[in-house]
């Protein structure tokens, strides 16, 4: 049995003089490998590595993986409710639970298995664990939010005069002002920036939320504050790009230190600038800083001058349907509105 979510004895290329029968049932491997990047690439990754997990414990335990029955979904949950991630060393949170159990639904699908497992049981067993991780005390840790005030001190540590200071200042003002994820950074190009007098506009062509890639510009105003222009310092890293020949293509990349452009950033190394100025600004709790900070950060800031949420959560692109956003907003909420609060 393959270990990858579509089973390889599903993706056989199907010749014209097969059966008919026969080529009912299979498909060829370039609708294989396009039914594979429907799933965003972080995603199928996460995936694959539960599906991996998955077959190996049911190997162990002498049970059936594909299709799996509900009960074996629920031992299998109840495994890991009880065991610590090797890549972590700590134990698996209800978030990732739930991933796994995503994991097992969508290799099902992908093999003709549709709706199986049922969950139900799996559910149930991680919401316990939610319950007993919430009476041991434990609490959820979120990546500090990069606000204004954070990101005026991180920009202090961008070497203005060094290509990779002015690509680590675009990265953090576009990062703050798209709200963005680390996937729409290390994915956007140099056309996909328009910079006028007043905006800087980026188009995202697709994102977690745009799985159909309908894209949709998304307007950053030039003064992000009075002693932040956005497309000043947009702009200065394009000049520095376009000197290296580079007007098109990846709009952060590697830049070694002796100022050499090479290929595209990672979302992981995104992520490893981030936190890397944050130590260099000697912020408070500097290793809570990460790149999702900065996709918290314009939604705090956001929530404090009193924007509507719909309008928070569509220039950040979450789905109309997401509690995320309101993590960010609910506490500026309690403290604008808060019954002890003296307003006389």
């Amino acid at each position: 049995m393959s270990s990858e979510l579509v089973p390889i004895e599903d993706a056989e290329i199907v010749t014209e003089s097969a059966p008919a029968g026969a080529r009912d049932h299979h498909l060829s491997g370039e609708t294989i490998a396009d039914l594979n990047r429907a799933t965003a690439e972080s995603t199928d990754r996460a995936y694959g590595r539960w599906w991996r997990m998955a077959l190996a414990w049911c190997e162990q335990e002498q049970r059936t993986a594909l299709p799996m029955t509900a009960q074996t979904l629920a031992e299998f949950v109840g495994h890991l409710k009880r065991s610590t991630s090797p890549r972590t060393g700590k134990p698996y949170s209800p978030a990732s639970l739930n991933q796994a159990v995503a994991a097992i639904r969508t290799a099902h699908f992908r093999a003709g298995f549709e709706g199986q497992p049922h969950t139900r049981a799996a559910l149930d067993l991680i919401k316990v664990h939610r319950q007993d991780r919430a009476q041991a005390g434990w609490r959820a840790k979120r990546a500090n939010p990069v606000t204004l005030d954070v990101l005026r001190l991180m920009l202090s540590r961008c070497d203005q005069d060094a290509l990779s200071g002015r690509r680590d200042a675009s990265l953090l003002v576009l990062g703050y002002g798209l709200m963005g994820r680390r996937s729409e950074l290390s994915t956007c190009r140099i056309e996909h920036l328009t910079l006028s007098d007043a905006w800087l506009s980026v188009f995202i062509p697709m994102s977690k939320t745009d799985q159909d890639a309908q894209g949709e510009d998304v307007d950053i105003p030039r003064t992000l504050a009075p002693d932040i222009d956005a497309v000043a310092i947009v702009g200065g890293y394009l000049e520095g790009l376009a000197e290296f020949g580079a007007t098109s293509g990846p709009l952060f990349r590697r830049i070694d230190r002796h100022g050499n452009v090479g290929d595209s950033l990672t979302g992981d190394g995104i992520n490893y600038i981030v936190k890397k100025l944050a130590r260099e600004a000697k912020l408070t709790d500097a290793e809570r800083t990460t790149a999702h900070g900065l996709r918290a950060g314009g939604p705090t800031d956001a929530a404090e001058r009193g924007v509507p949420v719909p309008f928070i959560a569509e220039h950040g692109r979450w789905s109309k349907n997401s509690t995320q956003v309101l993590t960010y907003v609910r506490p500026a909420d309690r403290r604008r509105n808060n019954p002890l609060l003296r307003r006389d």
